[in-house]
């Protein structure tokens, strides 16, 4: 099993042990995740890792190498190269890797906006379709990136230029005011059926309307059984000021939809005459709010190498080699971060199956990755069966017993779990998996 370094587990190494591995299962067991952009790409969609990635993340989001207008700037020439290397590295070392994004106003391919509206969705569709494809084992996606703010209308940016135009080919508005977002998230789910799909925007944390209108969307789509998890970005400019009880706030009302929250594209900035001073309180009076939070289950910076950030000044490390000088905040991150405040089980996650007359339920759901299903009960189990959600049988276990696990070793997403009694009792549940 490969090994890499790890940024939560490095602290329970010897302490001055910066350059101890851990086995990349030992992430298995962790509710929250603290991940990076695998490169930030400001003019191509090639990647190369920093050499010092793998030891401080372990989730990775692809940046503008994900969007559309990279991969598919000439119509039908499509352009792999940076996602497949943030994918692999990834799946290499068995982290959570998450799509940036399939739907968005911006950097999106030019010559769409030429074709009619029946083409447009054809393209879209096919963007979607061949993306999950290419990476089936995406373990989420920020289907549809600010929604409220840059909607693909053809409306004019701030810059002169204009977004992309092909809102109407998704349905417009609609009858509920959103179908285009919706129907972009049920392309999501017919195409990568196995990933979280995740409502992604900006200027949500410190804005009580933004966010009330975020909350509203996410919750139109969870009605609809087509969202995991609502994301929100963390950039510099919109969260530097707050207080940490109204961080708290904003997301006690995030989490009150009962979606994982996940915070998508954190940076802070560093200024003043003490830049490392300002940036490392800024990070000690936000980041453990965020991170210890019951509803947070993931953390993306957008970046971390100097040179190498979109908020130029946010960068936490010198260089892209090991070793290579850390700024205070980082140092204080990997101090603060530990096993308890990261959700670690070292025992392994367990998710029990609890009988009644009429059927079961599952505690908790979700579950993590890796977990197994246990059971007790007063009947013969004669089988147990996980599908997709499109019918796909994926685990199939004959028991003919009372008792016995299952291990649930599955990508994050939804699934139907079937037990069936030796009374030919059929049971059917809803079971997700983070």
């Amino acid at each position: 099993m490969k090994k890499l370094y790890s940024f939560i587990f490095l602290i329970f190494q010897l302490h001055n042990s910066l350059n101890a591995q851990i086995i990349s299962s030992s992430w298995d067991n962790c509710s929250k995740y603290l991940g990076n952009i695998s490169r930030d790409l400001s003019s191509s969609n090639i990647t190369t890792t920093p050499a010092n990635w793998l030891t401080y993340w372990n989730q990775v989001t692809p940046s503008n190498a994900g969007k559309w207008g990279f991969v598919e700037g000439q119509r039908d020439v499509m352009k792999w190269d940076g996602l497949d290397k943030a994918y692999q590295l990834a799946k290499d070392n068995g982290l959570k890797f998450k799509q940036h994004t399939f739907i968005w106003g911006n950097q999106q391919p030019a010559w769409i906006e030429n074709l009619s509206s029946e083409e447009q969705l054809e393209e879209i569709e096919e963007w979607i379709s061949e993306f999950c494809s290419r990476y089936p084992n995406t373990d989420q996606i920020d289907v549809v990136n600010e929604a409220r703010a840059n909607k693909p209308d053809g409306g004019e940016k701030n810059n002169g230029t204009f977004r992309a135009n092909y809102i109407d080919a998704l349905g417009g508005k609609g009858d509920t005011g959103v179908d285009w977002v919706i129907k972009a998230f049920e392309l999501a789910r017919k195409y990568c059926p196995n990933a979280q799909l995740i409502l992604n925007d900006y200027g949500i944390l410190n804005n009580a309307g933004n966010r009330n209108e975020h909350i509203a969307l996410a919750n139109i789509l969870k009605n609809k059984g087509l969202i995991d998890g609502i994301g929100v970005q963390g950039h510099s400019f919109t969260i530097e000021n707050m207080t940490a009880e109204q961080m708290k706030f904003s997301l006690d009302q995030l989490g009150a939809t009962e979606l994982p929250v996940y915070i998508s594209e954190l940076d802070i900035d560093a200024e003043g005459q003490n830049p490392e001073g300002v940036q490392l309180s800024r990070y000690q009076k936000l980041f453990p709010i965020i991170w210890e939070h019951p509803s947070v289950a993931g953390i993306t910076l957008w970046g971390y190498v100097k040179d190498h950030m979109w908020r130029e000044t946010a960068y936490l490390v010198d260089g892209e080699e090991i070793g290579s000088d850390e700024r205070s905040a980082l140092e204080w991150i990997k101090s603060y971060v530990n096993k308890s405040n990261s959700g670690c089980d070292v025992t392994g996650p367990i998710l029990s199956i609890e009988f009644d007359k009429i059927g079961f339920d599952f505690y908790p759901n979700p579950i993590k990755r890796g977990s197994y299903l246990k059971f007790n009960e007063d009947r013969i189990i004669k089988n147990i069966e996980i599908r997709s959600m499109r019918g796909e049988s994926l685990i199939y276990k004959e028991i003919n017993s009372k008792f016995g696990n299952v291990h649930i070793n599955l990508n994050s997403g939804m699934y139907i779990v079937e037990v069936v009694k030796d009374d030919d009792t059929h049971v059917v549940k809803k079971l997700i998996v983070n």
